[in-house]
């Protein structure tokens, strides 16, 4: 709570009382300091303004109308004004009747009983924390708005991805099927496997979060032929958030292999690796292709591409993505509060079977 109360003793008495509520008071010698400590950005958001009849001039009263102006809607700044005279307000209060549409004012005439003057400063208080509850839950409201925004694009991106895969996997299926026969199992076989990494995409927050395990999940039921994939690192388990984001980077990537790289030729290899860094304690990332099409950058960046390179951009630490000759590499470093170490024996070789569920 800021306090302005310039005469005598005023100002440790009303921070005595303000404390003695629970609250703490931060006392201000001027309505200099008091315009600065209300607009500063880096100090804690003041619960309310108490003044003594000697502070509210005009000058201070077009300083809280200012504050006042610049709140949102959900924020209405409580102030108390202790007069001398209930009937005959200070010059702050002709101000914001003047310049705020149901200025949110307090007059109190002193000297107030000190039961009063704590139950009111309780109330005041309690309002304005509600109103500081009502902008936390608009800030999450809105980031729940853009996450949903973004995931129906994701899903609208998914379906289109996996109508080209769909089409990818089953050339190649029918290129080495040596009968219809053959053809219908092996491609149910992996229309099975692909509907499973949906499935378990869908379900990531609720799964076994070890990084070997999402690995397998997703890249498998793209790659043809098993072998095709290598995976290599220590035994990682991830927190939920950071799996559900790291899986749904590994199954574009992996759709991308499919339609475009390695994974949609016999001969191509895909290379996923994970390292500690001793030094900085983050989890370095990599996936590699080779053996695939040449390889070109995209003349478009579409969702795809946004969400590769974004994976955990807002860190300070992009994704490098390069589109090699060889093939295209994906470099990401894991935070380390978003991992831990299992102890168990690393994860390493080819053969990438899925795990089945």
């Amino acid at each position: 709570m800021l306090v302005l109360a310039p005469l005598g003793g005023d100002a440790n008495a009303l921070a005595e009382c303000i404390e003695s509520s629970g609250l703490q008071a931060c006392c201000l010698s001027s309505a200099t300091q008091l315009a600065k400590r209300l607009a500063a950005p880096d100090e804690p958001e003041a619960l309310m303004v108490v003044l003594t009849h000697e502070a509210a001039d005009a000058d201070v009263g077009r300083i809280l109308a200012d504050t006042m102006n610049a709140e949102p809607e959900w924020s209405r700044l409580p102030i108390l004004i202790l007069a001398s005279v209930a009937n005959r307000p200070p010059p702050a209060c002709a101000v914001l009747d003047r310049e705020i549409e149901s200025a949110s004012y307090v007059l109190l005439e002193r000297p107030a009983p000190p039961a009063v003057m704590v139950r009111l400063l309780g109330t005041l208080a309690g309002t304005r924390k509600r109103q500081f509850q009502t902008r936390d839950l608009l800030r999450r409201l809105e980031e729940e708005e853009k996450r949903t925004t973004f995931l129906l694009g994701e899903l609208r991106h998914r379906v289109r991805n996996s109508l080209a895969v769909l089409r990818s996997l089953f050339k190649m299926t029918a290129r080495t099927s040596q009968s219809v026969e053959e053809l219908s199992v092996t491609f149910g076989e992996r229309l099975r496997t692909l509907s499973d990494a949906h499935i378990r995409l869908a379900n990531e927050a609720g799964g076994e979060n070890t990084l070997a395990t999402l690995v397998k999940d997703h890249v498998a039921p793209y790659a043809p032929d098993p072998g095709q994939v290598t995976i290599d690192g220590p035994a990682v388990r991830l927190t939920e958030s950071v799996a559900f984001d790291l899986a749904l980077v590994i199954h574009e990537l992996a759709t991308n292999a499919a339609k475009y790289g390695a994974l949609s030729v016999p001969d191509g290899l895909v290379e996923v690796r994970w390292l500690l860094d001793n030094d900085s304690a983050t989890l370095d990332l990599s996936w590699r292709e080779s053996g695939g099409p040449p390889v070109q950058a995209p003349t478009r960046r579409g969702l795809g591409t946004t969400l590769i390179s974004g994976f955990f951009a807002s860190e300070g630490s992009a994704p490098e993505l390069s589109y090699d000759p060889d093939g295209l590499a994906w470099l990401a470093k894991l935070p380390k509060d978003c991992f831990a170490l299992t102890g168990d024996a690393n994860i390493r070789g080819q053969d990438c079977q899925p795990y089945q569920s």
